[in-house]
């Protein structure tokens, strides 16, 4: 699949295999992502006059031992198919070191780095030396680095987040998108009637645009799990078990379910410091004093609970 790739983003691959990618990106939500992945190395190339025989050279030396830039190099695009094809490769096989069962994080070039919640993705506009501007669709951490010359613009389907460098959540799901600031200056906007609208966000506030809304509702971080998925650090305080159902299936990708109603009413309160998902729920069952199942990511807590 890499060498088909490599041909359909050079515009060189043959009908066949223009419906072979086509119908390979949908299969799947990890095969979409990949192809954004892939995507991504061929639109932010830039002109470079080195030859293949050192731009081949370049890509091993630079992946040697460490992870390949999400971004890559600016020459890839004017390699020779096969040293794509190989850069493509190597971006399949080093990003899996970056990723776990929830997020999988991505180095762009600036050594910015975006860790991305399940089936989200990114997008490249542009990047080059006067701007750095990508699209987000889904949930995604930003630690942006810092250049005053090159602002770092984010966009989702109504909404537009611009920085110079700092930290943040994106959560983007069409209708709605949440912008939580970890440290820095965030700005946010909308087009409201042709004009924009916007807010300055600092660190332990957060933004929100909806489509229902033509105003941005600013407000200081209520939820105290909203990077619990990245951060593997989980705290309930007085947490109705529904609640607690719901950050545990965000932060662990499994699947939790109660075979008694009443105890999605009952409430903890628990700080779990990177405990591995059947930990915790054991932890849950043990407060509760009640049975548990878990298999294969899917957890059953068996009682009333309180």
């Amino acid at each position: 699949m890499e060498e088909v790739l490599a041909k359909y983003f050079s515009g060189e691959a043959t009908n066949n295999e223009i419906s072979l990618v086509e119908t390979w990106r949908s299969e799947s939500k990890t095969n979409a992502q990949a192809f954004f992945d892939a995507k991504n190395v061929w639109l932010v190339s830039q002109p470079e006059t080195a030859p293949p025989s050192q731009v081949l050279d370049e890509i091993i030396n630079e992946t040697q031992g460490k992870v390949v830039p999400f971004m890559m190099r600016s020459w890839v695009k004017y390699a020779s198919a096969a040293v794509l094809v190989l850069a493509i490769s190597l971006l399949f096989v080093l990003n899996n070191s970056e990723t776990d069962n929830v997020y999988s994080t991505q180095s762009m070039a600036d050594g910015s780095e975006i860790s991305l919640h399940g089936s989200s993705s990114i997008e490249v506009i542009a990047f080059n030396d006067e701007i750095r501007e990508i699209k987000v669709t889904g949930k995604a951490y930003f630690d942006i680095e810092r250049d005053e010359t090159r602002p770092f613009i984010i966009h989702t389907e109504n909404a537009r987040v611009q920085v110079l460098g700092t930290s943040f959540l994106v959560k983007a799901n069409g209708e709605e998108t949440e912008v939580c600031v970890e440290s820095g200056l965030v700005g946010f906007s909308k087009k409201v009637d042709g004009s924009e609208v916007s807010v300055k966000l600092t660190k332990g506030e957060m933004g929100l645009i909806s489509n229902s809304n033509k105003g941005i509702i600013k407000r200081n971080i209520r939820d105290l799990n909203y990077l619990a998925w990245k951060t593997k650090v989980i705290t309930f305080n007085e947490s109705t078990m529904a609640e607690v159902e719901q950050v545990l299936e965000d932060v662990y990708g499994i699947d939790v379910s109660f075979d008694n109603p009443e105890f999605k009413g009952c409430k903890l309160t628990a700080k779990f410091n990177k405990k591995k998902p059947k930990d915790a729920i054991e932890i849950i069952a043990r407060t509760f004093g009640v049975e548990y199942e878990f298999t294969n990511g899917k957890a059953i807590l068996k009682g009333k609970g309180c």
